[in-house]
C-alpha cells in the first residue's frame, strides 16, 4: 500500500508487524455478501474473485434477501465451488435489512477465519481491490480496513446524480462532526470494508439500515483503522436500493448510536445538557426575582448553582454513564469538584468575551458573535477539565492477569457488590480459583453456556423475586456474564450473581467487560 493511501489512526503509525498465519482449520478470509435480487450479478462477481483471490485461502457466504433467482444462481455456484455458501432468509429474518444480514453473515464465521470481508454484490466495489486490503491488513497492525471512496486516489463517480452525491457527502460529514471514532476514515459510510475477527470478538452489533462500518467504529473505538482508495463504479445491471427509506433509516442509526453508545458523541452530548443548564438557569432566575422578589444578585447565584448542579446529575446519568464512581462519597466529591470547573469555564467565556469586546468593538452583532465564541471557548474548557478531573475514571481499566485468581475474582465482587463471582474455564466450564464455593446450577451454566457459543456479554434479571418480609425487601436475582477470548476463541467466563434490591445495570456490564479484557492469560 502507497504511502499517502495509508491513514494511521491510533496516534501513531502502523508498525508493519507480519500477522501470524491462521490456524490449519480457520480460514484466511471470508467474503461476507448481502444480496438482494442481483441474480445478474453474482455469477460474475464470483468469478472475478476467483480470479483476483487465486492463491488465497478464502470462502464467500452470501446472505440472501431476494425474491427473484438470486438464491438458486448461488446454490449452482456453490455446486461447483465448495468454498461458496449461502443464508437465505425469509419472512421477519429480513428485517434490518443489510446491517442484520452483513452481521448475520459475520456471526456465522466467528471463529472460523482470520479476516472478514463485507462487499456489495453489484460489481460497484471491485473484487479485485479485495486482495489489496487483505494484504493491507496483513502488512499492517489493523483492525479494519476501509475502502475508502474519498481517499486521494478514489472517487465516487458511480453515485448516480447530483442528489445522491450530495447525499452520499452530508451523510459523511455528519458522522465524522458527531462521532470522534468516525474520523479515522475519510468514508466511515462505506459498506466494502475488512476486519479482523478477533479484534470485534464478543462485540455485539445491532446497526440500523445499511451503515454497519460506522456501528463498528462507534461501538468499538479501539480499532486501529487504515484505509485504501478505491473508485466506486457504476452498476453492471439491476438497480440502486438506496432511497428515502435508507435515508431515515441512516438518521435513526445515527440516533441509536448516539444515545445507546456511552461514549459516543460525548462532546454533543456535554453540549445538550448545557443547553438544559441554560434553561433551568433562566426559569430559576426569573422566578427568583420575579415571583419570590428576591435580589436579582441572589437570584443569579441560586440560579448558577442550581444550574451546575443538574448539568452534573444529567452528564452524571448521560453524558458520562459508563464512568462509574466507586462510593457515594466519591459521588459527592465529584459534585462538589462540578462547581470550581464550571466557574473555569465561565472565566474561559469570559477571558474571550470581555476583550473583543473591549477592544474590537462593542456594537451589534459584534458583542453577540464575541458572545457566541466566549460561549464556545468556556463549553470546551468545562468539557476538558470535566473529562479530566470530574469524571475520570476512578478504577484502572484492566485486571492484572498475574494476580491469584482468587484475589481476582474477590476485587470483582467487592466492585459489583456481588454475592459470588466465578472465574470459568472453558470448555469444560470448570471454575478456578476457589471452585469449591463456585459449584454452577443448572441455570448458571445454560447460561454460561449460551455466552461461550454467543461470545457477547449478558446482563441477565430475573424477578423480582418477592421475600415473606416486608415490600422493601423484594428483590431480583442478577447475572452478569462476560466472556474472555484470546486468538478467536473463548478461553473463559467471568460470571457474577447478586441477589439484590438494586439489579445489576449496563454500566457494571461495560465495567466488567473493560476489566478483564486482560485476562487471558489466567484461563490457560
Amino acid at each position: 500500500m502507497r504511502e499517502e493511501e495509508r491513514t494511521a489512526t491510533s496516534g501513531h503509525v502502523a508498525d508493519h508487524r507480519t500477522v501470524e498465519e491462521p490456524a490449519p482449520d480457520v480460514t484466511l478470509l471470508t467474503l461476507v455478501i448481502p444480496t438482494r435480487n442481483e441474480a445478474a450479478n453474482v455469477a460474475l462477481l464470483v468469478r472475478r474473485l476467483r480470479k483476483s483471490l487465486a492463491g488465497v485461502d478464502y470462502r464467500v457466504i452470501f446472505v440472501d434477501d431476494s425474491t427473484d433467482e438470486t438464491p438458486s444462481i448461488v446454490r449452482d455456484l456453490a455446486g461447483e465451488d465448495a468454498r461458496i455458501s449461502v443464508i437465505h432468509r425469509e419472512g421477519t429474518d429480513r428485517e434490518g435489512g443489510l446491517s442484520t444480514a452483513v452481521t448475520a453473515g459475520m456471526d456465522a464465521v466467528s471463529g472460523q477465519s482470520v479476516y472478514t470481508c463485507v462487499m456489495d454484490a453489484d460489481l460497484q466495489h471491485p473484487p479485485e481491490k479485495v486482495r489489496e486490503m487483505l494484504e493491507a491488513a496483513r502488512r499492517s497492525d489493523a483492525d479494519v480496513v476501509v475502502a475508502s471512496r474519498y481517499a486521494r486516489g478514489g472517487n465516487y463517480e458511480g453515485l448516480s446524480g447530483p442528489v445522491r452525491r450530495a447525499v452520499s457527502v452530508s451523510s459523511k460529514w455528519l458522522a465524522r462532526i458527531l462521532f470522534k471514532e468516525a474520523r479515522k476514515t475519510t468514508d466511515p459510510m462505506t459498506g466494502f470494508f475488512l476486519v479482523r475477527n478477533e479484534a470485534v470478538s464478543g462485540i455485539q452489533f445491532r446497526p440500523t439500515g445499511f451503515k454497519v462500518l460506522l456501528e463498528i467504529l462507534v461501538c468499538a473505538p479501539e480499532l486501529r483503522v487504515v484505509e485504501v482508495p478505491f473508485s466506486f463504479r457504476s452498476r453492471e445491471s439491476g438497480v440502486s436500493k438506496a432511497g428515502l427509506r435508507q435515508g431515515v433509516e441512516y438518521l435513526a442509526h445515527i440516533a441509536s448510536l448516539f444515545w445507546y453508545v456511552p461514549s459516543a458523541g460525548r462532546f454533543w452530548k456535554f453540549a445538550l445538557v448545557g443547553a438544559s443548564g441554560v434553561l433551568v438557569n433562566m426559569v430559576t432566575l426569573i422566578f427568583l426575582a420575579e415571583y419570590v422578589d428576591a435580589h436579582k444578585v441572589i437570584a443569579w447565584m441560586f440560579a448558577v448553582g442550581l444550574s451546575i448542579l443538574s448539568n452534573f446529575l444529567l452528564n452524571n446519568a448521560f453524558t458520562w454513564r459508563d464512568v462509574r464512581h466507586s462510593s457515594r462519597i466519591h459521588f459527592l466529591l465529584r459534585g462538589a469538584l462540578a462547581y470550581p470547573v464550571a466557574i473555569m469555564g465561565i472565566g474561559a467565556n469570559f477571558a474571550v468575551y470581555y476583550p473583543l469586546l473591549k477592544y474590537v468593538s462593542d456594537a451589534f452583532p459584534f458583542y453577540a458573535i464575541f458572545n457566541l465564541l466566549g460561549i464556545v471557548a468556556g463549553t470546551s474548557v468545562n468539557f476538558i477539565l470535566s473529562s479530566r478531573l470530574v469524571f475520570r475514571p476512578s478504577l484502572p481499566k484492566n485486571l492484572d492477569p498475574e494476580s491469584p485468581p482468587k484475589q481476582i475474582a474477590e476485587d470483582i465482587r467487592k466492585e459489583l457488590k456481588a454475592d459470588r463471582v466465578a472465574l470459568i474455564r472453558t470448555p469444560d466450564l470448570t471454575p478456578i480459583g476457589d471452585p469449591t464455593s463456585h459449584d454452577l446450577s443448572e441455570h448458571d451454566r445454560s447460561l454460561v453456556e449460551l455466552i461461550v457459543r454467543t461470545t457477547h456479554p449478558t446482563l441477565a434479571v430475573t424477578g423480582p423475586r418477592r421475600l415473606p418480609q416486608a415490600r422493601t425487601n423484594t428483590r431480583w436475582t442478577n447475572s452478569l456474564a462476560v466472556p474472555v477470548a484470546t486468538g478467536g476463541r473463548t478461553v473463559g467466563v467471568v460470571y457474577a450473581t447478586r441477589l439484590s434490591t438494586e439489579p445489576f445495570t449496563e454500566e457494571d456490564l461495560h465495567w466488567l467487560t473493560a476489566y478483564t479484557s486482560t485476562a487471558a492469560p489466567i484461563f490457560s
